[in-house]
């Protein structure tokens, strides 16, 4: 726990106290604009959606999932354009609480909306599943763009999902905080909605307490989504997942795994 703190500190620190014009720049400033590339400019992979409700991914415009997740997409999109915020931390305390899901039927969601594209990425270098869920093989890794071996474009790809981007990982890294908190990592932000014209970036990010890597990345983004799960996410780590977002702009909580009878109202506060 005292790691993450002093990642906390560090991270607001180093915020305050960019004094040059390229450090306290934003990242979309720090980069120049080029047209949007449209979606057929990236290499095009299949999802298994035969494994999509073994997930609880939104497989269909019948399924029952998908109405939680439009609430929830206008809610968020709705507070997003009113602060003209374009990047989104899906984050929890701890794992297990489902933020994964989270983030990928919200960008299904975001993408099935006419002129909204979602660009979706696998921040979460402990346990990378976004790919896994939604069933895609050989999808190239975020790491080796990090890593130098790659472009963003050659990792960038077009699964067959209504508008929706992605950039997966399937390889752990222990050096999450040092690509986070890299000039890569602005540039990361900044090509995906300068060049890909996304609507929303959506991170899906490691949990809060464990690891200082979402710590180091949250004062690059606009805001964050947290999620928790009923009955799993223990007062204490939500407590001071709250905590440590103080300055952190959250648009709001998202409750998973709550009874049926909870539910009324309850995916959303």
């Amino acid at each position: 726990m005292d790691r993450i703190r002093e990642a906390v500190t560090k991270a607001r620190k180093d915020r305050v106290s960019a004094g040059t014009p390229a450090a306290g720049a934003s990242p979309l400033q720090r980069f120049q604009h080029s047209p949007h590339r449209p979606a057929e400019a990236f290499a095009e992979v299949a999802c298994d959606f035969d494994r999509f409700a073994e997930h609880r991914i939104i497989s269909n415009e019948q399924d029952p999932v998908l109405n939680a997740y439009r609430v929830l997409r206008t809610r968020v999109l709705q507070k997003m354009e009113e602060k003209n915020w374009r990047t989104l931390a899906v984050i929890s305390p701890g794992s297990g609480a489902g933020k994964t899901v989270t983030a990928i039927n919200l960008a299904i969601a975001v993408g099935s909306k006419q002129g909204s594209r979602a660009t979706l990425v696998d921040l979460d270098f402990y346990r990378p599943r976004v790919a896994e869920y939604l069933g895609v093989r050989n999808a190239p890794s975020i790491l080796d763009y990090f890593e130098g071996a790659a472009s963003l474009s050659d990792v960038t790809v077009k699964p067959d999902l209504p508008d929706v981007l992605l950039i997966a990982n399937e390889r752990v890294s222990r050096r999450g905080a040092e690509h986070l908190t890299s000039a890569k990592a602005d540039e990361l932000i900044a090509r995906t909605i300068n060049d890909f014209g996304s609507r929303i970036v959506i991170f899906d990010m490691s949990p809060m307490l464990g690891c200082d890597d979402t710590i180091a990345f949250l004062p690059k983004v606009d805001c964050v989504l947290l999620v928790v799960a009923s009955g799993q996410s223990r007062e204490p780590e939500i407590r001071e997942s709250i905590r440590l977002l103080n300055g952190v702009n959250v648009v709001g909580t998202v409750l998973n795994k709550a009874p049926p009878e909870a539910m009324i109202g309850a995916q959303y506060y």
